[in-house]
C-alpha cells in the first residue's frame, strides 16, 4: 500500500485553563503555554478531529469513563488521529477546595472541561492513522486502561489504507490475520477498547453504504480482539461537519453499491451511485449506455424465463412531501421499466411503483444527511410461478 507524503503542518493551539480551584488543561484557540503531553496511565481517547470525518463528539459511554477517571483521579490522555498520531492534551485534576461541596463543583466542572478538549483537539498532519492511534493510546493508558476510539475509520495510511481497491469489501478476519502475521498489531491484551463513529463520514469523502460501514465496524472490531483486548462498539451516528481548515485526508473511493442477484425469488439493488444512477430531481439516466447495459441482464433472464414476473419499487432521499407510490420515486421505476420493454420483455410482466421516502433510517423518522444516497434507488424483485 502507498505510504503516507507529509505536507506542512497546521499548528494546534492549547491553552491551560484555570477552573474554579481546579488545576485543569484544556485545549483553545489561542496558545500562551502549551498543554502537558507526558502521558499519565489511566484513560486514553484517541479521537479523530480531522478533514474527511464529523467533528468529534462525546457519546454517553465514553462520558461515562471521562467521569469514572476523574472521580478516581488518573489520567485522561487525548490522541489525535492524524496522519502521524501523538499525544494532544494529558489531563491531570487537583483540586484544593475546602470543602467536600466545592470539591464536588470542581469535579463537575472538569468533568464537563474534560468533555470539552475531546470537541476541540484537531489534526496537526495530512491523512489518517487510526491504527497507530491506538497504539500509542494503548501505551499511554498504561496496564489495563480503557482505551476509546473515536474515528470514522477509514484509515489512509499503510499498513491499512482504505484507498487500496477492495479494502472496504474484505473479511474482517482476513484484514486481521494480514496485519497479525505482519506485526502491525497493537498490543491491547488487558484493554477494553471502545469503538465509536466508524463508518460515518463528512464531505469530501463519500459516504459509505450501509454494508460497507457494517463491514468496516467489524473490520476494527476483529482487529481490537486480534490484539487482545474487549470491544465495546457504541452505534450512535454522528452525521456532522468535518472541523474546517485541517490538513488534508485523501478519499476513500466507495465503489457502486449495487447488489446484484438475477434469478427466481430474489431482490437486487440499484443504487443511485450505481449502473442504473438518475441525475437530480428527475428521470434521465446519468450514464444512458450503463444503465442499459445493467438492465440488459435482467432483461435476458425475464426473456428465457416466461414464467418469471419482476416488480420495481423506486425510493427517494428522506426530504420533502412523502408522495408515496407517485411523484419521482415511481417515475423513477417507470423509468426502469421502459427500458426493460424496451430490451424486449413483455409489459404486462413489470410492474412499477414508488415508495416515496426511505427506507432509512426509518420510514417514520427524520432525515438523516449520512442516509441520502443509501435511500435514492430502485429495488427489483424477481419471482417466478
Amino acid at each position: 500500500m502507498p505510504g503516507v507524503r507529509r505536507a506542512g503542518r497546521a499548528l494546534l493551539a492549547i491553552v491551560a485553563l484555570v477552573v474554579g480551584t481546579s488545576a485543569l488543561v484544556a485545549c483553545t484557540s489561542d496558545p500562551p503555554q502549551p498543554c502537558p503531553t507526558a502521558a499519565r496511565p489511566g484513560l486514553a481517547i484517541a479521537v479523530g478531529g480531522r478533514a474527511n470525518a464529523p467533528a468529534p463528539v462525546v457519546p454517553d459511554r465514553v462520558g461515562q469513563l471521562i467521569d469514572k477517571a476523574v472521580t478516581d483521579g488518573t489520567g485522561i490522555d487525548v490522541i489525535r488521529v492524524d496522519g502521524h498520531p501523538s499525544i494532544a492534551c494529558a489531563l491531570s485534576f487537583t483540586s484544593d477546595a475546602a470543602n467536600p461541596v466545592a470539591r464536588a463543583d470542581d469535579l463537575n466542572r472538569y468533568k464537563q472541561t474534560a468533555r470539552g478538549v475531546l470537541g476541540a483537539t484537531r489534526a496537526k498532519e495530512p491523512e489518517a492513522n487510526p491504527l497507530q492511534a491506538l497504539v500509542l493510546a494503548s501505551q499511554a493508558a498504561g496496564p489495563g486502561g480503557p482505551v476509546v476510539l473515536i474515528d470514522s475509520g477509514l484509515q489512509t495510511v499503510a499498513p491499512l489504507d482504505f484507498r487500496a481497491p477492495g479494502l472496504l469489501d474484505a473479511d474482517p478476519d482476513a484484514v486481521a490475520k494480514a496485519l497479525s502475521e505482519r506485526g502491525f498489531l497493537p498490543d491491547l491484551k488487558g484493554h477494553t477498547v471502545v469503538l465509536a463513529g466508524i463508518g460515518y463520514t463528512a464531505t469530501p469523502q463519500s459516504s459509505l453504504d450501509e454494508p460497507r460501514r457494517a463491514n468496516l465496524v467489524r473490520i476494527w472490531q476483529k482487529i481490537v480482539t486480534a490484539a487482545g483486548a474487549t470491544v465495546e462498539t457504541v452505534t450512535t451516528p454522528n452525521t456532522g461537519d468535518a472541523p474546517a481548515n485541517l490538513p488534508a485526508v485523501s478519499p476513500v473511493e466507495v465503489p457502486p453499491t449495487d447488489v446484484i442477484r438475477i434469478g427466481c425469488n430474489t431482490d437486487s439493488i440499484l443504487s443511485n451511485d450505481g449502473a442504473v444512477g438518475f441525475q437530480p430531481d428527475s428521470t434521465t439516466f446519468l450514464d444512458s449506455a450503463r444503465a442499459r447495459q445493467a438492465l440488459a441482464e435482467f432483461a435476458a433472464f425475464l426473456t428465457r424465463n416466461r414464467d418469471a414476473r419482476a416488480s420495481l419499487v423506486g425510493t427517494i432521499a428522506h426530504y420533502g412531501t412523502d408522495d408515496g407510490d407517485s411523484g419521482l420515486s415511481r417515475q423513477r421505476a417507470e423509468r426502469v421499466r421502459e427500458v426493460l420493454v424496451d430490451l424486449g420483455v413483455d409489459g404486462s410482466r413489470i410492474a412499477a411503483h414508488g415508495a416515496g421516502w426511505g427506507p432509512f433510517p426509518s420510514k417514520d423518522g427524520p432525515p438523516s444527511p449520512a442516509d441520502d444516497q443509501r435511500n435514492r434507488r430502485v429495488v427489483v424483485s424477481i419471482t417466478c410461478a
